[in-house]
């Protein structure tokens, strides 16, 4: 889904939504919350906390039944349509997650180092180990929706360029 000739330049913030706030997830994954979601047959108020979490940031409760009634994996594409459909100031922290990982190692460089440096420079926080909980989430999420290569860069351009609205450059 990614040709090298075509890149999209992705903005410091998402459709006007700051990266710097409400970034910070529980260490939560959403595939995890979607197999524990169908295994309590639709029923969220059954999730664990952290998982509720992670069901709130990407508005399950809107599409749970069809994830219910749909076969894993399906659910990520079903996932990401509902994504594109939101306005992102709905949207919760392991969801925004990915854009950060994304926009970070677009913008700044690979790795799980540059990140870390990225968090503490905008002020998002001055801690490790929550720039390292705001990197697996977001990665870790990206890369189940394949959105994300395994580094953190960009696989699916076209969904990035949808989110953002904006054009591909060369």
């Amino acid at each position: 889904m990614k040709d090298d000739n075509l890149k999209v330049v992705l903005p410091n913030h998402l459709r006007g939504r700051s990266l710097d706030t409400k970034v910070i997830p529980m260490l939560c994954h959403l595939k995890t919350t979607l197999n524990h979601l169908v295994e309590l047959k639709g029923d969220a108020s059954l999730l664990k906390q952290w998982e509720k979490r992670s069901y709130r940031a990407y508005c399950l409760g809107e599409i749970q039944d069809l994830i219910v009634e749909s076969y894993p994996e399906e659910w990520p594409e079903i996932v990401k349509e509902h994504i594109l459909s939101k306005d992102v100031n709905d949207l919760g922290a392991s969801c925004i997650d990915i854009y950060l990982v994304a926009y970070v190692t677009e913008t700044f460089g690979v790795g799980k180092d540059v990140f870390i440096d990225y968090v503490k420079s905008a002020g998002i926080s001055t801690k490790d180990n929550t720039a390292s909980a705001i990197w697996k989430v977001g990665k870790a999420d990206g890369i189940y929706l394949g959105l994300l290569n395994g580094d953190g860069s960009i696989r699916d351009i076209n969904f990035f360029r949808q989110w953002t609205k904006t054009e591909f450059v060369l």
